[in-house]
């Protein structure tokens, strides 16, 4: 067992980035999510959104 972290301790670093990337995604999905409600609960309320919660939900 020893002798196979030995060989292949280098797969921590893409792994990680791996684990990152996933996590980092998830971030920006949950951001999306609320701006989405946000922009619901305007919609219901008949409000006119501001312009910066319409521009976050078009940044990529």
């Amino acid at each position: 067992m020893e002798e196979l972290f030995r060989s292949y301790w280098w797969l921590a670093f893409p792994l990680s980035w791996g684990v990152f990337g996933v996590f980092q995604s998830w971030l920006a999905y949950r951001a999306r999510h609320d701006a989405l409600d946000v922009l619901r609960s305007y919609a219901e309320a008949g409000r006119e959104p501001p312009p910066a919660l319409v521009a976050r939900l078009n940044a990529r």
